[in-house]
């Protein structure tokens, strides 16, 4: 419970049924603190956590100072949020400046004990809790004699509890603002030993309720002490015999009794000592063995049922992680050729359990519901994985001090514990884990050994989300500000905040113009990030956008606001080691980039430098926010390389090759050896883009966007063919497929190619949704033009069409309907040659294996950019231009990306004197220099024809 939920009383408090609100009932939820070795004490305990909670002291003294009082106070203190300072009144304490003073009284008055020394210590308005006084008998006269001429009230608590309160020495009743006299005042009503007879009983049920945790936590501890002992005992016995069995001579076996010799009757036979281990070794050996006519061979090990449907199970069906772990590992499933189901854990049936032949069960705690699941799996041959997202298996570290959100979770930590414990007890039983990072991985080893890591992921609908968000915040003018984001979604976080928060202020205290955008409960709720915790924000509050949480489907909107997202985390904690890169792709996504800690899996993700920025010292925060704020060109080149990444690094397609190759693997045999190789290939070789992909400079020279949700846009690039690129364009017009985007990149031409362009754009701009006109700052060559219109390209698939070449109506049409049916990386058609030739090519189907001798396959084709991004783009190098294409191919080859062929002519290449193949390419001198740069980056390729020729 945060504190803005205590109710603490402003006035005089009601009857007795007011009085035990949630402020008295919470801490039977609290953690048993540390108990006092005498059990009366015990009981004031709850009582005075109570106190402390209305009053809110600043200051309180302890005479004595006893630890369990001193444990209980400072950590009523830290779930409070109070700034309070507890000593003993041995400490000497300055008068007038404790604002409760807690006595316990010895048998007698002894030493400074009396109430001319410890009343003075209260401030104007504290309250005194006497306790152990017996009016019954004379002991203690002169605090009897002072009680009698003061305001105080009586609590039947221990040994006797008096709450009482001088005022300013000596002093009047305290004013009715203050709640502790409210409290007074309602016990000493004409009602009011049943008042205190009632807390009296709670209070006490509250003290025993802690003492019989406590007790019960001392034997679970002397219980597992024991069970230790006993292990080691029984370790020492083995052991010991089998040395005593090592040493010892063999027995000798007893003579035989002949046949016919009379058995003797008279008496039984004296015991015979239980021969040792080695002696009946010795014997069994010694014994004649009877040979078998034939021995059968072994029964064949039956076969492993094959894998084709897997169930998903979410243990934990109200949060957003079933999307990540069950709904999208599902769709991952489906896409990679298996029947994939979903299921809540609570409504798991048996029809679920016989159909299934794979069972994921994410978070998944053990019950007798589990129990029973796992049994009719296991009955069926079905095989179990247990997936986490979160170490949430090891109970150990179900601490407040390592996990956050436990500190601020109203849950007990017994609670959690047990849950950790339940879920771990679900791992063992499985055949193997599912881990969504390496160390989570390495994490899960111990209870399994086959664990395979599959990463968190975004799918389409995240990513037209993220996309359409990015660009309506292109499209809306700025406001000057920059808006540094902290994304959270629960209250968990607290101390991960910390760790950038100097930087954070440091930053604002210099940039007026920077916003920390920071978010609350829907409505304007209360915030997901306790700013009470952080006084060092109120100084800054002018500069705090508060923003209301939405639902996962709306994140993207909000990602996209921002200009910097922070992702920080405490470094070396093992429960952060282990989170996933969720905050970093996700914002990349919407077009923003990053600064993370340097967690594994975020040094993993970012490229520091390149696609995001790492920090962990408070110097190190405020460098890399600076050098952000400071610079938009470098905020939008981080966000774009962010962006080239994780299309491919955590998007479907990659999940469904890793999860289908994870799923093949578990057969057995031989497929499992080949499988596995293939898997372990792409988790660690071709998880990431072979490189970011080089962007080279360009400017934007027409832009406009509908904001309608295309699925293709074609990019036509151009150097120097202003006599051929109208052809071009009215082919393109001429697309059956609606709605349309469209960019064109001049690579820094100098004949009319521009112009041209603009003022084609200028009449038939309407038929397409977004449309741009882009020119390279300096010539890029082919590469580096493909490269810059991709990147500008804002749908799923990209259609290459050099500005010489054309397309038939129905090209992007029925393109596109083979690459979504395969979801492929790439669709190419038939080309028809026209001009200097009259011929096909592009009218072999797609085999990875035909790319060993040569490209089959050319560039005026339909390219997802996710594959696009996962090649690491087209090679962009003058020296060696005209194989870009091969090497796209050859590269997308290396990931396990197909490509799907349309066997229709859609597509037209003209075959002139001023082509780029004949011109450049096909060049002697030229021509070895691609050569080698293609050798060089594939090594397995053996061309068949390495030397120049023209290509009419």
């Amino acid at each position: 419970m945060d504190a803005d939920d205590w109710l603490p009383m402003a006035h005089t408090l009601p009857d007795a049924p007011g009085l035990l609100g949630c402020d008295a009932l919470d801490p039977y939820f609290l953690t048993p603190p540390d108990l006092d070795p005498d059990p009366a004490i015990n009981m004031v305990l709850p009582f005075l956590a109570w106190v402390v909670t209305l009053a809110r002291p600043h200051s309180i003294g302890l005479a004595p100072g006893r630890p369990a009082l001193h444990a209980l106070l400072t950590e009523q203190a830290h779930r409070l949020r109070l700034t309070l300072t507890v000593h003993a009144v041995t400490d000497h304490p300055r008068p007038g400046t404790c604002d409760l003073l807690w006595v316990a009284l010895p048998p007698a008055d002894i030493g400074d004990q009396t109430p001319e020394h410890l009343a003075p210590l209260l401030s104007p308005h504290g309250a005194l809790l006497l306790y152990g006084l017996d009016n019954a008998t004379d002991r203690h006269a002169a605090w009897s004699r002072w009680l009698a001429e003061i305001p105080r009230a009586t609590m039947p608590l221990g040994h006797g509890l008096i709450l009482a309160f001088p005022g300013a020495f000596p002093g009047a009743l305290p004013g009715p603002g203050a709640p502790l006299a409210g409290l007074c005042d309602a016990l000493n009503r004409a009602q009011g030993d049943s008042v205190a007879a009632n807390l009296a009983s709670r209070f006490a049920a509250i003290g025993t309720h802690w003492a019989t945790r406590r007790a019960l936590a001392d034997a679970r501890a002397e219980l597992a002490e024991t069970r230790a002992s006993l292990s080691r005992a029984r370790l020492d016995a083995m052991e010991l015999r089998l040395e005593r069995n090592r040493h010892a001579p063999p027995a000798d076996p007893p003579a035989p009794t002949p046949p016919d010799s009379p058995t003797p009757a008279t008496s039984a036979p004296p015991p015979t000592p239980t021969p040792t281990l080695r002696a009946r070794l010795a014997r069994r050996l010694a014994r004649p063995q009877p040979i078998p006519a034939e021995t059968p061979p072994p029964e064949p090990a039956p076969a492993r049922r094959p894998i084709r449907t897997v169930l998903f199970i979410s243990g934990e069906p109200a949060t957003p992680g079933t999307i990540y772990r069950v709904d999208r590992n599902a769709a991952a499933c489906r896409a990679a050729g298996y029947e994939a189901r979903s299921r809540d854990c609570a409504a798991v049936g048996p029809d679920d359990i016989l159909w299934a032949d794979l069972i994921v069960l994410w978070r998944v705690e053990y019950s007798g519901h589990v129990d029973t699941l796992i049994r009719m799996a296991r009955a069926r041959g079905a095989l179990l994985a247990f997936d986490a997202d979160d170490i949430v298996f090891e109970p150990e570290l179900a601490r407040g001090d390592l996990i956050d959100g436990i500190r601020t979770s109203p849950a007990p930590v017994a609670r959690i514990e047990r849950m950790y414990a339940d879920m771990q007890r679900t791992l063992r039983q499985c055949d193997l884990a599912i881990a969504t990072t390496e160390t989570l991985g390495d994490r899960m080893r111990p209870y399994t050994p086959l664990t395979v890591i599959v990463p968190n992921i975004h799918d389409q609908g995240t990513l037209e989300r993220s996309r359409r968000a990015a660009r309506r915040r292109a499209a809306t003018p700025s406001d000057g500000l920059v808006r540094i984001g902290y994304a959270t979604g629960s209250r968990t976080h607290q101390r991960d905040f910390a760790r950038a928060l100097p930087g954070l202020l440091a930053v604002m205290a210099r940039r007026p113009d920077v916003r920390l955008v920071l978010f609350r409960e829907p409505g304007g709720g209360r915030p997901l990030l306790l700013t009470e915790e952080f006084p060092a924000l109120h100084a800054c509050a002018s500069q705090i956008e508060w923003r209301d949480m939405v639902a996962l489907d709306a994140l993207p909107g909000e990602l996209a606001r921002l200009d910097i997202s922070i992702a920080p985390l405490e470094t070396g904690n093992p429960f952060c080691e282990a989170k996933s890169e969720l905050k970093f792709f996700e914002a990349a996504l919407a077009g923003t980039c990053t600064i993370a800690s340097p967690t594994a899996p975020f040094r993993a993700a970012i490229r520091d430098g390149v696609t995001g920025l790492l920090a962990d010292s408070d110097a190190e925060w405020a460098g890399a926010l600076l050098r952000l704020v400071d610079n938009p060109s470098l905020r939008a080149r981080m966000a774009r390389d962010a962006l080239h990444t994780v299309l491919w690094e955590y998007g479907p397609q990659r999940q469904a090759t890793l999860l289908g190759l994870t799923i093949a693997g578990l057969a057995g045999g031989q497929a499992t050896a080949q499988a596995g190789a293939l898997a372990l290939a792409l988790a660690r070789g071709t998880t990431r883009v072979r490189a970011v992909p080089t962007i080279p400079d360009s400017e934007t020279l027409l832009h406009q966007d509908q904001l309608q949700d295309a699925a293709v846009t074609i990019v036509i690039t151009a150097y120097q063919y202003a006599d051929h690129i109208i052809e071009a364009l009215e082919s393109v017009r001429h697309q059956t497929l609606e709605p349309l985007d469209l960019i064109v990149v001049d690579d820094a031409s100098t004949d009319d190619t521009t112009a041209l362009v603009s003022g084609w754009m200028a009449r038939h701009g309407r038929r397409f949704n977004r449309l741009l006109l882009l020119r390279a700052r300096h010539n890029a060559g082919l590469g580096g033009a493909r490269n810059i219109g991709m990147a500008a390209a804002e749908t799923p698939y990209v259609m290459q069409l050099d500005a010489d070449n054309r397309l038939l109506p129905d090209a992007c049409a029925r393109l596109l309907g083979a690459i979504r049916q395969a979801d492929a990386g790439f669709a190419y058609p038939i080309i028809r040659r026209f001009g200097r030739a009259d011929s096909v090519m592009g009218d072999i189907p797609w085999h990875p294996g035909r790319l060993v001798g040569g490209n089959v396959v050319d560039a005026m084709a339909m390219v997802a950019k996710w594959a696009w991004a996962a090649a690491g783009g087209y090679y962009v190098s003058r020296d060696a231009m005209g194989w870009e294409d091969y090497d796209l191919w050859c590269s997308l080859a290396e990931r396990g990306i197909a490509g799907a062929h349309v066997p229709e002519i859609l597509a037209e290449y003209r075959v002139h004197d001023a082509a780029m193949t004949d011109s450049v390419t096909e060049r002697a001198a030229h021509k070895q220099r691609v050569v080698a740069l293609l050798r060089a980056r594939h090594p397995w390729i053996r061309l068949t024809a390495p030397e120049a020729r023209s290509r009419a």
